[in-house]
């Protein structure tokens, strides 16, 4: 996964549900479009820093340091998606999975079809009436030239019938029913790992969008308007 467009409340949910920042009582402000080498975006997240069990939505630095957690150790190599399949087991994502899970409210992503010729371009994926998606997501305390700064990787898993035509994988999209469960302390790995496993999204749709996408600069609603090309 490449790009995705976010949504979030600009403002501190603590106190709230582990939904989607819609039901803070707040409007979802659509802020712009996420890329890698800009490596940022909002989230809420499960238990604080400090170890309580707060609703937060914060900035994140988006690519994790393999080996971090705070201690500097490892590659400074950001890591940006991390698989499902794996997530358990990689020392680089280990102790995040276990121990500091988030939700990435999402308007919508892009992909680009593999393989394909120059010129088809990318596609847009969002839900259907227009609601904010909630993506599976982890985070952790790392160190850059800076100093210390939150960072985190988005779970992908493989793709379902929407997005297999275009790419051979996809972000994990959690359902409402899912969020809590995802950001429980309490909850066991084994079940953690069954809400990372592929699913159909009856309420998604895509189409295909211009390449105005491909340039880190562009910015707007234009980069979601359908274009005429066949997928």
């Amino acid at each position: 996964m490449d790009d995705l467009a976010f949504s979030t409340t600009l403002t501190n949910c603590a106190g709230s549900s582990a939904s989607l920042p819609t039901r803070c009582g707040r409007p979802i402000v659509r802020v712009g479009t996420l890329r890698q080498r800009r490596r940022r975006w909002w989230f809420t997240t499960g238990p604080g820093r400090d170890g309580g069990a707060a609703r937060v939505a914060r900035i994140l630095r988006w690519g994790m340091t393999a080996g971090g957690g705070g201690t500097g150790g490892g590659t400074a190599r950001p890591l940006f998606n991390a698989r499902a399949e794996t997530i358990g087991q990689r020392p680089a994502f280990r102790d995040a999975f276990r121990r500091r899970r988030c939700l990435i409210p999402v308007s919508g992503f892009y992909e680009w079809r593999q393989g394909a010729a120059r010129g088809e371009g990318p596609v847009w994926f969002y839900r259907a009436d227009g609601a904010a998606a909630a993506f599976a997501g982890i985070w952790s305390p790392s160190r850059t030239g800076g100093g210390p700064v939150d960072a985190g990787a988005v779970i992908t898993c493989a793709a379902n019938g929407l997005v297999a035509p275009i790419h051979h994988r996809m972000p994990v999209i959690l359902q409402p029913e899912q969020q809590q469960l995802w950001l429980a302390e309490d909850l066991a790995e084994d079940a953690l790992l069954t809400l990372l496993q592929p699913a159909e999204w009856p309420e998604m749709l895509c189409h295909p969008v211009g390449a105005g996408v491909n340039r880190a600069g562009n910015d707007g609603p234009e980069l979601t308007r359908p274009v005429s090309r066949l997928l």
